[in-house]
């Protein structure tokens, strides 16, 4: 690895094995053969012991590849050469795919040895990546499953042309269109005439002729979904020994054998990486693609307080941030604490008013929030326009008054079933790009304050049905478990006295 600079967050190294790794993948393909820095796992495929669920041995299934002695030939040698050299000369994006492609079909591979459909569904499932990222497909209304085609068509039958199109447009804008003809054209294009005119003297059973090819490849690809969706076995006749056949014939229809599928999908990754120009030099920030590195979040003590540059967006996270640090701090974990945002609070004072208002929400709220939980002294300065708009817009139907209410202790000024919507938005859309997502102690609150609105006008049943999503939603939390069990019509339901330690309560009911 090249020089860099020390400092906090520099990688020294990451050790010789994730390369290793990879160019075992390399080699494996390349030269069609168990290449692999693991003894044990070498020795295990190449031995030729029956798997425990396939009862039959690798090496009868598939030539050459689990064979324990191979010796290479001067052209084998020279085409690992040559792949290797196009490989790391490809640009970085399919650079990428094609290991992702390698790793997949090696794997698919290995996989013979004990699990003949996850084998089968890995392979097709090397050469379809391929497809899904690099086939240049650009959907249109016949790629949809006709199925799916037909019935908007009849339904859009008697709407205004353009609105129907408009409803077409969406649909293929979310839809994962002709995956099967996807992976079938981008195989067909990369399987060249010399494919079928290469010699083979150690095959018993019948190769792939060119006008099989389309459908075997269609039974493929059905296979790989039976074996995802329904976990369906392969035909029978598939997985015999057929002395390195390529096809096997299940009725009147025709299918790769492992033989077949693991030489054909290995012939289409070798054109597709030949095709691809080879670049000398690009400028690419690769250190987050190495082995050793991840990205996580940092704690919000990290940024929530930050007020440098535009913030105009951050104010769903740094509401989520703060709300994690609060839960911290009224559950007194160790180490718990609430970072000073008046720097942000006071330019967010500046820009809120001219915001939209989903921009806005987040930093009315946390405003009203913050002044609620710190001293004194330490409020952040509220302008008379920035309390005029709380005071219009948090009384509203959202997520953030929705929130800004249970931790006030004040009930939220709208009508039970509106509550409840907004109860089932939060839980609904809390995953969504636009959600907001609160710390497990504050959805408890917000289904607990439900559940005692419920309880105030004798709803027993209904909020002893909130009191229970509640408890499935924090497991193991004894508090809830109690307040469940010694549920009574006449004892109000105080999320605090349920979820916060006693010395916290007795805090809060004191402040």
């Amino acid at each position: 690895m090249e020089e860099e600079e020390l400092g906090p967050g520099v990688l020294i190294s990451s050790t010789v094995d994730p390369y290793l790794q990879d160019y075992s993948v390399v080699v494996s393909f390349a030269l069609n053969c168990v290449c692999t820095a693991d003894f044990d796992l070498a020795r295990r495929l190449t031995t030729g012991q029956r798997g425990l669920a396939t009862r039959v041995a690798p090496q009868t299934l598939v030539r050459r590849f689990f064979d324990g002695e191979i010796w290479c030939k001067p052209d084998e040698l020279k085409f690992l050469e040559e792949f290797v050299e196009k490989l790391i000369g490809l640009s970085r994006r399919p650079f990428l795919g094609v290991m992702r492609a390698l790793r997949t079909y090696i794997n698919g591979m290995h996989r013979i040895a004990d699990d003949l459909e996850l084998a089968y569904t890995l392979l097709v499932a090397s050469v379809e990546s391929l497809a899904q990222d690099f086939d240049g497909h650009e959907s249109d209304w016949d790629s949809l499953d006709e199925r799916k085609r037909k019935a908007v068509d009849e339904a859009l039958s008697g709407a205004d042309e353009v609105v129907a199109q408009r409803v077409r447009d969406a649909l293929l804008r979310v839809e994962h269109v002709a995956l099967a003809r996807r992976f079938r054209e981008f195989a067909m294009i990369h399987t060249t005439p010399a494919y079928f005119r290469q010699v083979s003297n150690s095959a018993d059973g019948p190769l792939l002729g060119r006008s099989d090819l389309a459908e075997v490849l269609g039974m493929a690809y059905q296979s790989r979904s039976k074996y995802v969706h329904q976990l369906r076995k392969l035909p029978d006749l598939v997985t015999l020994e057929h002395g390195y056949g390529e096809t096997a014939f299940d009725g009147r229809t025709t299918h790769l054998t492992l033989q077949g599928l693991s030489r054909l999908m290995r012939s289409v990754i070798i054109e597709f990486v030949m095709r691809q120009p080879s670049v000398q030099h690009e400028p690419y920030n690769y250190r987050l693609e190495r082995s050793g590195v991840m990205q996580i979040r940092l704690a919000p003590q990290y940024w929530v307080g930050r007020a440098e540059g535009d913030i105009t967006k951050a104010g769903r996270d740094k509401l989520e941030g703060f709300l994690q640090q609060l839960a911290s701090c009224l559950l007194r974990e160790p180490d718990a604490v609430v970072t000073d945002l008046r720097p942000v609070l006071a330019a967010a004072c500046e820009f809120v008013p001219r915001l939209e208002k989903r921009l806005r929400l987040p930093y009315l709220a946390m405003h009203v929030l913050f002044n609620m939980y710190v001293a004194r002294q330490d409020l952040a300065p509220m302008p008379p326009a920035i309390e005029k708009l709380m005071q219009e817009e948090l009384g509203e139907i959202s997520l953030e008054a929705l929130i800004a209410h249970a931790l006030s202790g004040q009930t939220v000024p709208w009508s039970l079933e509106a509550h409840r919507a907004a109860l089932n938005t939060y839980l609904r859309r809390r995953a969504a790009v636009n959600g907001l997502r609160f710390p497990r102690l504050f959805e408890a609150a917000l289904v607990l304050e439900l559940a005692e609105r419920l309880r105030c006008v004798g709803d027993m049943e209904g909020c002893r049905e909130v009191v229970a999503l509640a408890v499935e939603n924090h497991p193991g939390h004894t508090g809830l478990m109690e307040a469940e069990t010694n549920m009574l019509p006449d004892v109000p339901i105080i999320w605090r006295d349920i979820m916060l330690p006693a010395a916290e309560q007795s805090q809060q009911q004191s402040a």
